[in-house]
């Protein structure tokens, strides 16, 4: 039939291997298009994500920096097996490191339930002798009233100790200094060993292993995971809701990210347009000196105010 062309895509995700694109007119003229994958990873995370995970099949962007003295961050563009664009932001945390530690923020540091942006929270917190060089939101919570589902410590203080239901989890810091993931029956366990804690929902990974999911559905994502030592802290968020630019992670894409990365417990935190991840721009302690780093969801970018976060303090 006239002016009907048909188009026949070979695709292959090798690494490097060029895609080559074959298109035939109704006189069986063929034009050849070649784009390439390229599935060269640079940083160390990248590296560790694609050697234990089939996430990525071509890498945009990969560059690692360090925030401060045992603080690193990474933020890759990649596109997934799916063919879908995906942009996530790690940062990695060595509680070994001296004066470096993870604290719980709320609403202008307070013991009352509200709700505030992360960088505003940081701000009642970032004091010489005590700065804040980044920090992620944390707990699902009431958005009319912003008191979170989970638990919440601060300073060693048990701010709020009930939960939703069940499947309420949990991160936090213990008085050794070591971070710890769980769930309500764990909490039972070290509630009087608990310095800083967040409620978090589903679990990812527990003791090693990923956990089975029920949902496949794609969202901007804020997930945390710790190191079976205690020792090392993995941030994770990914952007989504914006098709060219990242499209959002499932629970078990969140988990096999964080297992790669070296996770041994894992949960996911608040998504949607509460993912947040910002850092220190500047040492110094000027207005505008904490800057996101990722895509808010939320009406073109903007910052929601949520219930409370987790920041990473030098001291």
């Amino acid at each position: 039939m006239k002016g009907i062309k048909l188009q026949r895509v070979l695709l292959t995700t090798v690494v490097g291997v060029s895609l080559t694109i074959l298109s035939c007119s109704n006189k069986d003229e063929f034009i050849r298009v070649a784009d390439t994958y390229s599935l060269v990873p640079t940083t160390e995370v990248a590296k560790k994500i694609v050697e234990q995970s089939d996430l990525m099949v071509h890498i945009h962007q990969d560059t690692s920096y360090t925030i401060v003295n045992g603080v690193t961050a990474t933020e890759i563009s990649y596109i997934s097996k799916t063919g879908l664009a995906k942009k996530i932001f790690v940062v990695e945390t060595d509680l070994n490191t001296p004066n470096i530690g993870i604290e719980a923020s709320t609403p202008n540091n307070a013991a009352q339930f509200g709700m505030q942006p992360m960088r505003t929270q940081a701000t009642f917190e970032d004091v010489e002798g005590h700065k804040v060089w980044a920090g992620i939101n944390a707990d699902f919570y009431n958005m009319t009233n912003g008191t979170p589902q989970g638990i919440v410590y601060k300073e060693g203080i048990a701010i709020k100790t009930t939960v939703t239901d069940q499947l309420n989890t949990f991160f936090a810091i213990l008085k050794n200094g070591k971070a710890f993931v769980g769930d309500q029956e764990d909490y039972a366990a070290v509630k009087s060993q608990i310095q800083e804690a967040v409620g978090g929902r589903v679990t990812l990974i527990s003791d090693g292993i990923l956990q089975p999911q029920t949902s496949a559905v794609l969202e901007p994502r804020t997930a945390i995971g710790v190191s079976q030592d205690g020792i090392k802290v993995y941030m994770l968020v990914v952007d989504g809701r914006r098709f060219h630019y990242s499209n959002g992670m499932s629970y078990e894409e969140l988990g096999q990210c964080l297992k790669a990365l070296g996770a041994y417990d894992a949960i996911n935190l608040d998504g949607g347009g509460s993912s947040t991840y910002f850092q220190r721009s500047t040492p110094d302690f000027a207005t505008d000196r904490f800057k996101l780093r990722n895509w808010p969801s939320d009406n073109g970018g903007a910052e929601r105010a949520v219930a409370n976060g987790l920041l990473i303090i030098a001291k």
